[in-house]
């Protein structure tokens, strides 16, 4: 509820100022205008280059152990229908004599409670 009082407080403040904006252009001729639409423009483009640069520096370095030479993502399994995982697979896996598997695409409601897209599967958990 709270990212979605967010995104429409922003919009909200987003067409004030485009509105602000027209009318200001519009009382201060074409050619101002121009001019400082050309000037907002630089600033904020450098404001996005900021932040980029920022997102860019702020996560740490994380080396890739897979590229890392002579090293390798290993994994064992022994006995029957046993699954190992190595590296960086983390898909389903499903073992046994016609084994499907299922997933459900749904949401929790606020009593915990899911049901599937198609109603035909509820789980409920407490």
């Amino acid at each position: 509820m709270r990212k979605r009082v967010l995104v429409w407080g922003g919009a909200v403040v987003a067409a004030a100022a485009l509105a602000a904006l027209i009318v200001y252009f519009v009382r201060v001729g074409l050619d101002n205008a121009d001019k400082l639409a050309s000037v907002i423009g630089l600033f904020v483009a450098i404001a996005g280059l900021a932040v980029a640069v920022y997102g860019l520096r702020s996560q740490p370095q994380q080396p890739d152990e897979a590229a890392k030479p002579g090293t390798s993502a290993s994994a064992s399994a022994s006995g029957t229908r046993s699954v190992a995982i190595g590296g960086d697979n983390s898909g389903v896996i499903s073992t046994g004599d016609g084994a499907t598997n299922i997933q459900m695409r749904a949401e929790a409601s606020g009593q915990g409670r899911i049901y599937q897209a198609g109603g035909d599967q509820t789980i409920n958990e407490k």
